[in-house]
């Protein structure tokens, strides 16, 4: 016998939010315990060079000349603000209720906010960001992803060191797991960590082609290192309007997100059709 019965719908709650399993917050050692970063944060980043080589036999023996130049960046990064209001009415919710939602969900995609801003660059910002000016172009147009993937291991294998791949989740998917590995995380064959990042989507470097649909940037650097801190948390009182009876409640962090520029490439991957 079913229970259908006539009246208003029964009011449940959703389905919660949850963040997406291979983002970049969840990759070991991205996140850090923060501090005074939040004050912004000048990244003395170790020599970009791999050795050089030198034969002590040589015909000059110990006077034999070895370079002494090397490249250490040190780049300047900045907090800025990752926000999400909600707005609704006091005659239907508890205002307490407005907060609880919100800051679930930006516990959930805060991730994805803090891939658009390395990606994409924050609007007003001086940070560095992958597509900035300094990016490194591989290839030429929009690639084939298993080509792509190549170019941006050897970029990587360039520097003598690990380094990570930054990758939209319709690129991710067209490597798919013959090309990536999982054991609670995504890495190549080589062993390189592989972020799918909702946040990278549409990302468009400042002086190269556009993606078109079907197409999406990837980037190579190396590791990167995020610092969050909780933004204010306003009383109920400061934001409920009482003229109009509605509450609009923004859950807030500040984060400061840096890696040490020395690698900055990118390529082209067409993923939603053959290159």
């Amino acid at each position: 016998m079913s229970n259908l019965a006539v009246g208003p719908a029964y009011a449940i709650d959703g389905p919660l939010p949850r963040p997406p399993e291979y983002r970049l917050l969840s990759v070991p050692g991205v996140l850090q315990a923060g501090g005074r970063e939040m004050n912004g944060v000048s990244v003395w980043g170790y020599p970009c060079d791999t050795p050089s080589l030198w034969d002590p036999c040589f015909s000059d023996g110990t006077f034999g000349t070895k370079l002494d130049t090397s490249t250490s960046p040190s780049a300047s990064f900045f907090p800025f603000a990752a926000y999400l209001p909600f707005t609704c009415s006091t005659i239907t919710a508890n205002p307490a209720e407005f907060k609880r939602r919100a800051e679930r969900v930006i516990e959930a995609t805060i991730s994805h906010a803090v891939e658009q801003a390395l990606a994409h660059g924050v609007t007003g910002s001086s940070n560095p960001y992958f597509g900035d000016g300094n990016l490194d172009a591989l290839g030429s147009g929009a690639l084939d992803p298993n080509y792509a993937l190549a170019y941006l291991e050897d970029a990587i294998g360039g520097t003598g060191r690990q380094g990570m791949i930054h990758a939209t989740p319709g690129i991710v998917s067209a490597w798919g797991f013959e090309k990536l590995k999982t054991n609670g995380e995504l890495r190549t064959a080589n062993g390189t960590l592989v972020v799918s990042g909702s946040g990278y989507r549409g990302a468009a470097p400042a002086s190269e082609q556009a993606p078109a649909a079907g197409e999406d940037w990837a980037f190579a650097t190396g590791p990167v290192q995020v610092f969050i801190e909780d933004g204010p948390m306003p009383t109920i009182s400061e934001f409920v309007d009482r003229e109009d009876n509605t509450a609009t409640y923004r859950a807030e962090k500040f984060v400061v997100a840096e890696w040490d520029t020395c690698l900055q490439a990118g390529a082209l991957i067409s993923w939603g059709s053959a290159a």
